[in-house]
């Protein structure tokens, strides 16, 4: 079976010698594309459904798209000629943001998305040029276990569970909307501390 193949829109206005899109590029794991692919997965914080088993097939035939942006900065949601999807509850493990929820570096976001697809040898693939790679699979491997091999619905139910043992979740109805709301509610607060 091939690499799915992994593409990077990237926008700029950081450090070059710190992006991970662009080591990345130099080596070789990933494409920079002007736009996503016809057809592609790309990854957007604002999607209601989350990277899943189910979209291994199109990642292997369209490939996994990662934007490049600062959070404050995020374009245009995507078109409908991709499909947009969220990541389930992760912690970053790059030094600028270790530990914090959803403030992924954008290698991390592949190798995340990589993994709950089904393609955890490519994950670590991804991460392998960086010294924190490693860090990131032993900080959230309990996470990654528990969305692995899961449709969409199945990532939401352990996301919700996950939630939940950590009383972050008051026992409503967890749905995709809520937890989308949730997301979106802690990400406007690490904007607003300049995060």
């Amino acid at each position: 079976m091939s690499r799915p193949r992994l593409y990077i829109v990237y926008s700029g206005g950081d450090n070059p010698k710190a992006n991970t899109a662009l080591r990345l590029i130099r080596a070789g794991i990933a494409v920079r594309v002007a736009r996503p692919p016809r057809g592609s997965v790309l990854l957007d914080a604002r999607a209601s459904t989350p990277v899943s088993a189910e979209d291994r097939d199109v990642i292997a035939e369209k490939g996994l798209v990662v934007v490049d942006a600062s959070w404050r900065r995020l374009p245009p949601p995507p078109s409908k000629r991709v499909r947009a999807r969220r990541l389930p509850l992760l912690l970053a493990a790059n030094p600028v943001n270790y530990g914090r929820p959803f403030l992924l570096s954008s290698a991390e976001a592949l190798a995340a998305a990589l993994d709950v697809a089904g393609y955890p040898e490519e994950a670590r693939r991804v991460l392998s040029v960086f010294k924190w790679g490693p860090v990131f699979f032993e900080l959230n491997g309990g996470l990654l276990e528990a969305y692995r091999g899961l449709d969409a619905k199945g990532v939401v139910e352990a996301e919700c569970r996950i939630l939940r043992e950590l009383g972050l979740e008051d026992g409503e109805v967890c749905s995709p909307g809520r937890l989308l709301g949730l997301y979106r509610r802690l990400l406007e607060s690490y904007i607003e501390r300049g995060r």
